[in-house]
């Protein structure tokens, strides 16, 4: 096989291995897994997986080293810009729409998964600012897209191909926490949106804390409008 294309099978594979891992953990762990301690057990293997299968790739399959690189500038810069206008826009988007959301049927759903909780709240915004959407960088920025563009030989479509595999669980977690479809369509095309932003600074910058920084920003909003529909 031509070494070319054993990169761009080699590459798929370890696009399947993880690509579509965070939606099979959507779809178990809040509609088929009724059990709370065994859906948090799912999620957390899942998250696991995600994980671990690309540094083992990277590190033992293709015997890279770790690198310890730190972001330029330039690049913290634009992460923070795009952070910082991108939160303006979910800011509007929710004055928007607040009214038409069913607000009811999310504090259920966030009740039933014990976010009801202030402290626990609080937990998962640490959770998910710190360590959820730093891995999500990792998995979808730094693995996926590197490996899309082998697959594609292309950039752009490396970064749709990321954004749309990123958008998916996302667009599947609205469904369940019951956005009608007009909701969900317009959620998903500004997390389509978001996505192809952060691979893009990943491939324009090469650091995944650049696309973290953006990213965490994008998530204080979020959990700040999460925080007004639970407490206030």
């Amino acid at each position: 096989m031509p070494l070319l294309m054993q990169d761009r099978h080699q590459s798929l594979i370890a696009i399947l291995l993880v690509g579509f891992v965070p939606s099979i953990s959507v779809i178990f762990g809040i509609r088929i897994i009724d059990n709370e301690l065994y859906s948090q057990i799912f999620f957390m293997i899942c998250k696991l997986w995600i994980f671990i299968i690309p540094t083992v790739w990277f590190l033992y399959l293709e015997n890279n080293d770790i690198s310890r690189a730190l972001p330029s500038r330039s690049g913290l810069k634009m992460g923070t810009l795009t952070g910082l206008v991108m939160s303006i826009i979910i800011i509007i988007t929710w004055i928007i729409f607040e009214d038409s959301l069913n607000l009811d049927g999310m504090i259920n759903t966030l009740n039933s998964k014990g976010l009801s909780n202030l402290n626990l709240y609080i937990l998962g915004m640490i959770y998910w600012i710190f360590i959820n959407s730093l891995l999500e960088e990792y998995v979808f920025r730094w693995f996926i897209t590197t490996k899309a563009s082998i697959l594609f030989k292309n950039d752009f479509y490396a970064i749709l191909f990321s954004a749309i595999l990123f958008t998916l669980h996302h667009a599947l977690a609205l469904h369940f926490f019951g956005f009608i479809w007009w909701q969900t369509f317009i959620a998903s095309f500004g997390l389509l949106s978001a996505a192809a932003i952060w691979s893009w600074l990943y491939l324009q910058y090469r650091s995944i804390w650049v696309c973290w920084l953006s990213h965490a920003i994008c998530d204080i909003v979020v959990f700040s409008i999460g925080y007004q529909i639970l407490f206030t």
